[in-house]
């Protein structure tokens, strides 16, 4: 396993509480100050003996990682969606429910500065959208047993199911889905598979 690849494995293991070995250090540093992120860098380099810029790609990943995990416990009641966009930089884009306007915020990295970008307008919480997607789960593999898999986008607040293609069923799957996006009360997209791309055994 290659330096990068065990810096990255710390990084896991440490934020889900498995460390195989307690000598081993968190990547995760005590705070975003210039000096907090030094040290930790400073610490995994002399531990790992890895670059300076692959220990800070780490620290930056864990930050993010963490940043995440405050956001997502500050916006729970608001919550529509989070994802991560890091091409290029580092993004973190949250989407909300309701109209109140929150400002975007920056964040100190160990590999350059860690945005947040909120976008609000979102009709409801991405809890709630799940909740509604398992109470019609049921109903969906009845009414389309053609389908082969499915899912919130919640970049776009969509229930996404994958339909595998058949000619004859597209009129009853359309029709399926106008009744499904009445029942959830957001909007449902299909995203059609072909017949050779079938990803599971009939």
């Amino acid at each position: 396993m290659t330096l990068p690849a065990l810096l990255l494995a710390a990084l896991l293991q440490s934020g889900a509480g498995l460390m195989s070995d307690p000598g081993q250090p968190s990547p995760f540093p005590a705070s975003d100050s210039e000096a907090d992120i030094a040290a930790k860098v400073a610490e995994l380099q002399a531990f790992f003996g890895s670059s300076e810029q692959d220990t800070r790609h780490t620290v930056a990943t864990a930050q993010q990682r963490a940043l995440i995990e405050r956001l997502e416990s500050r916006y729970a009641a608001r919550l529509a969606g989070i994802w991560v966009n890091n091409d290029p930089g580092w993004h973190i884009v949250v989407r909300l429910t309701g109209d109140a306007p929150v400002a975007d915020e920056v964040h100190g990295g160990a590999d350059g500065p860690q945005h947040v970008h909120f976008r609000t307008g979102a009709a409801l919480t991405e809890a709630e959208m799940l909740h509604r997607m398992q109470a019609q789960r049921a109903w969906i593999h009845s009414q389309i047993p053609q389908v082969e898999g499915l899912g919130l986008d919640v970049r776009t607040g969509e229930l996404v199911l994958d339909v595998k293609e058949e000619k004859p069923a597209r009129a009853a799957v359309s029709n399926a889905r106008d009744h499904l996006e009445v029942q959830l009360g957001y909007p449902v997209r299909i995203n059609w598979v072909p017949a050779s791309s079938q990803r599971f055994p009939p």
